[in-house]
């Protein structure tokens, strides 16, 4: 008997040292892949972290936090990890089903009496449920104007939200929305009478221990170990400027590092569980990674995207802020999930990740890094074939109708708020007033039409077309950014209110 039992331990070792020696070979490949990819993408920083069987088998920082410094990144390294918040909102919202304090498919305005949506009859209708699905019938972005570097606040965000008018019939179709999330942040609140910013600290951060994670940007910059945004510009590689507020909690606002969301990563492949406490039921876990609205290949549950991978269903969710992109999944079938954290906005985030997903699904992988990195030099392309046509479109020797003081003044969208075109050396100057980065000299391109180069890092070259009345006053200006990563500028119409000297 005892023979028999030694050649079973004998068994049961050989086949952890063959699992163990497929994994760190798994793991090598990986890290070989992702140290070429970073050359290729010329990106400063880049972390990834992978929970595997509730243990973390991979946490390593790759390059710097900072272009052109030796500050080395690690595993406590903090990024901007943006809409991968939005999981950790609707967690929150679990949380306070299990208490019963609120349901999923309560009405918004049962806690926010002063809510409003465009149409008067979805403002009665929608409930929690569709803030967080992305089925309110506004279009993806829509509104995003006025958070992005804004000086409002997260409840004058909402508050404008009455004046975004929907593109599709509501529950319809699929829009993405971080005006929707805010406005779900703001529930907790409501319910709770704390900011959702500490909510999420005191019933979830705390508990997993992500002791290197803050719920707001004024907390990151008062940390230490913080990697800066970067972004290119003719081929040079430089540093975004930190203008955001806290004023989009929910949709955004925590930053993490690859250490602290490997945390998070076991609580979900827990099913809301890690260490014996349980944050939340396995029923709201089961509610927040099931189908809740469809999006063709996709779908999108309450805070995840949800599609298969490999015949395995796969919980994912990116992130992306300026000069930032982070990306958080997991494979529950395989009790699996990664992170990973990138401090450019050019990224190779998605093909790592889809390059992992092969590793661990046991398919041989792509070379992702590949065909991404040509996609988006597709893109940029494309950019530069438009701003090109427009130039090759524009009818030359041209002049204002008017004299340039007749276009200055204060304008005014409805939803966004007030611009200013004023003169400054003989040339028109645009400024967005609630966003201080949002402006630029206005330069003429033909007839009432102008172009700006913003001198916020973020924004492309855009075209500002004025109009007037009979009495060839000027009434309004539209925007066109073609190229716009994630503003639709044609939903501004800016008004004259008050005309300037």
């Amino acid at each position: 008997m005892k023979r028999k039992n030694f050649f079973w331990l004998i068994t049961i070792l050989f086949s952890f040292l063959t699992i163990l020696n497929a994994q760190n070979a798994k793991l090598k490949q990986l890290d070989d892949y992702i140290k070429k990819a970073m050359i290729d993408w010329k990106t400063p920083g880049f972390a990834v972290g992978i929970v595997l069987n509730d243990s973390v088998i991979f946490t390593k920082g790759y390059g710097t936090k900072e272009f052109g410094k030796d500050y080395p990144t690690n595993e406590k390294t903090q990024f901007i990890i943006a809409s991968c918040s939005k999981a950790f909102l609707t967690a929150s919202l679990a949380i306070l089903v299990d208490q019963k304090k609120l349901n999923w498919d309560d009405p918004v305005i049962k806690y926010l009496p002063t809510f409003q949506m465009y149409d008067p009859w979805v403002t009665k209708e929608i409930t929690i449920r569709d803030l967080v699905t992305h089925r309110s019938g506004l279009a993806t972005f829509s509104g995003d104007f006025l958070w992005l570097g804004s000086d409002y606040t997260s409840e004058e965000v909402v508050n404008r939200a009455r004046f975004l008018k929907p593109t599709s019939s509501f529950r319809s179709k699929y829009g993405y929305q971080n005006i929707m999330f805010i406005t779900a942040a703001q529930i907790v609140k409501a319910v709770t009478d704390t900011a959702w910013s500490d909510y999420v600290k005191y019933h979830i951060i705390n508990p997993l221990g992500m002791n290197n994670t803050t719920t707001t940007y004024k907390d990151m910059r008062n940390s230490e170990n913080v990697s800066k945004a970067h972004y290119e510009k003719n081929g040079e590689i430089k540093i975004y400027s930190d203008n955001q507020n806290d004023n989009a909690g929910g949709a955004l606002g925590l930053n993490s590092c690859i250490k602290d969301v490997a945390q998070w990563l076991r609580l979900q492949l827990g099913k809301g569980k890690i260490d014996n406490k349980r944050i939340f039921s396995e029923r709201q876990w089961n509610e927040m990674t099931s189908n809740h609205m469809f999006l063709g290949s996709l779908n999108y549950g309450l805070g995840w995207f949800i599609r298969y991978w490999n015949g395995k269903k796969v919980l994912n969710h990116g992130g992306g802020m300026p000069g930032m992109i982070s990306d958080v999944s997991f494979i529950p079938e395989i009790n699996f999930g990664v992170v990973i954290l990138s401090n450019t906005d050019i990224s190779m985030t998605s093909a790592i990740r889809n390059y992992i997903y092969d590793l661990f699904t046991g398919a041989e992988p792509k070379d992702y890094s590949k065909t991404s990195h040509e996609a988006v030099q597709k893109r940029i392309d494309s950019y530069e074939k438009e701003n090109t046509r427009r130039d090759e479109v524009r009818v030359k020797d041209t002049n204002p109708s008017l004299p340039l003081d007749k276009y200055c003044g204060i304008y005014e969208d409805k939803m966004y708020g007030k611009a200013e075109v004023s003169l400054t050396n003989g040339e028109l100057f645009l400024q967005f007033l609630p966003s201080k980065t949002f402006h630029g000299v206005l330069k003429h391109y033909h007839f009432d039409t102008f172009y700006i180069d913003w001198d916020d890092e973020f924004l492309t070259r855009g075209w500002v077309k004025f109009e007037m009345d009979f009495n060839a006053e000027i009434q309004k200006f539209t925007i066109e950014v073609p190229n716009s990563p994630d503003f639709i500028f044609t939903e501004l119409l800016f008004e004259k209110v008050k005309n300037i000297n």
